[in-house]
C-alpha cells in the first residue's frame, strides 16, 4: 500500500501468454504491487474485449495500492496492438480513468527494459516482432503476424516447423534424430497422428515439445540444424528490414521464452545479425522481464509532464 498522497506509476507488458503488471513509486521506485496473470486466449479476443480487460487488470492491482488521481503515468506494452486504429482502442478506457496513458506494441518494451532509449527490440514468441525505436523517437515496428503466419524464434513457429520436417521425413524415408524426439515430446505415437494432435491442442501448449528440436540438434539432426538457423535468420531478418529503413539498429535487444532458454537460438541469431549487418552490431538478450520498460517509460512519462509545468498528479 503506498503512502498518502505518494504518486506512482503503472508499467504493463500483455502477450499472448500472461499479462505482467507493476506499480513503482515515483518517489523512490519501490515495487508497490506486482501480479504476473495467465493470459491464454488473447489472441482470439476483439480489441474491444482487450482494451476493457486492459484496464481492469490495472484497476484491479491499484485497488490494493491507492486512489487513480495517485498514478502519474501508466504505460502499457500490449502484444496485437499493430496499428494506430488498435492503439486508439486499445488506450480509450484507460484514458477515460488516468490522465497520461501510452499504449504500445510490446516488442517496444525491450529497449527500455535493457536501460537504453534508442535501438531496436526483438519481440520472439506469441507472433514475434521487431521495433526500432530512433534517438529521435521515430519508432517503426516489423513482423508481428501471428503464430499462424509467423512466431518466428517461438515455441509455437518452432514445434509447427518441426512436425512439418517429420512428416518429411517420414515421407522420404529419412530417419532423422527429430523425428523420435518430436513424437516422444507430443507423445504422438505416428507421424501421421501429428496433424490431428496439432490441430487439437491449444497452440500455446506446443511450446512444451520445443527442447526436443534442441535435443535433436544436440544428437546430430540435420533437419533441426536447419530449423533452428532457419528461425534464427528470420529473426535477423525483421532486424535487417528495420536497418533498410532507416531504423535504429546498433543495438539489438532481443527477448523470449525460447531466446532465454535455449543459448542454442541466441547464438545463432546474433551470429546472423553481426553477419549481414555488420560485426559492431551489439546483440544482447534481454536479462529482465519486459515489464521493466512500460516501467521506466512511465517514469520518464512522469518526469517529463513535472519538469514541463503540468504539475503533480497529487
Amino acid at each position: 500500500m503506498s503512502q498518502d498522497g505518494e504518486a506512482f506509476v503503472v508499467g504493463v507488458d500483455v502477450g499472448g501468454s500472461k499479462a505482467h503488471i507493476r506499480v513503482e513509486s515515483v518517489r523512490d521506485r519501490a515495487v508497490l504491487a506486482e501480479e504476473v496473470l495467465t493470459n491464454t486466449g488473447w489472441a482470439a479476443l476483439g480489441d474491444e474485449v482487450r482494451a476493457d480487460m486492459l484496464a481492469e487488470m490495472v484497476t484491479r492491482i491499484l485497488a490494493g495500492v491507492g486512489e487513480a488521481h495517485q498514478v502519474a503515468a501508466v504505460v502499457a506494452g500490449v502484444h496485437g496492438n499493430d496499428s494506430p486504429q488498435q492503439q486508439a482502442i486499445l488506450a480509450a478506457p484507460l484514458s477515460r480513468c488516468f490522465g497520461r496513458v501510452r499504449v504500445l506494441n510490446d516488442s517496444n518494451l525491450l529497449v527500455p527494459a535493457h536501460g537504453l532509449a534508442s535501438g531496436t527490440g526483438v519481440a520472439a514468441g506469441t507472433g514475434s516482432s521487431a521495433t526500432s525505436i530512433g534517438a529521435d523517437g521515430r519508432v517503426m515496428t516489423v513482423g508481428g503476424w501471428g503464430w499462424v503466419l509467423g512466431d518466428e524464434g517461438g515455441g509455437v513457429g518452432l514445434v509447427r516447423d518441426a512436425a512439418r520436417q517429420v512428416l518429411d521425413a517420414y515421407d522420404r524415408q529419412d530417419d532423422d534424430p527429430l523425428c523420435a524426439l518430436l513424437l516422444a515430446a507430443l507423445d504422438v505415437a505416428h507421424p501421421h497422428g501429428l496433424s490431428h494432435h496439432l490441430g487439437s491442442t491449444d497452440p500455446r501448449l506446443w511450446a512444451a515439445a520445443t527442447p526436443a528440436i534442441f535435443e535433436a540438434v544436440e544428437a546430430g539432426s540435420a533437419r533441426a540444424r536447419l530449423l533452428v538457423d532457419a528461425h534464427a535468420g528470420a529473426m535477423a531478418g525483421m532486424v535487417e528490414l528495420l536497418a533498410r529503413r532507416g531504423g535504429d539498429v546498433a543495438t539489438v535487444v532481443a527477448g523470449g521464452g525460447v531466446l532465454v532458454n535455449q543459448p542454442m537460438l541466441f547464438e545463432a541469431f546474433a551470429a546472423t545479425v553481426r553477419r549481414r549487418l555488420g560485426q559492431g552490431i551489439a546483440v544482447v538478450l534481454l536479462d529482465k522481464a519486459p515489464v521493466a520498460g512500460a516501467v521506466n517509460i512511465a517514469h520518464q512519462l512522469a518526469v517529463s509532464s513535472n519538469d514541463s509545468g503540468k504539475g503533480n498528479p497529487t
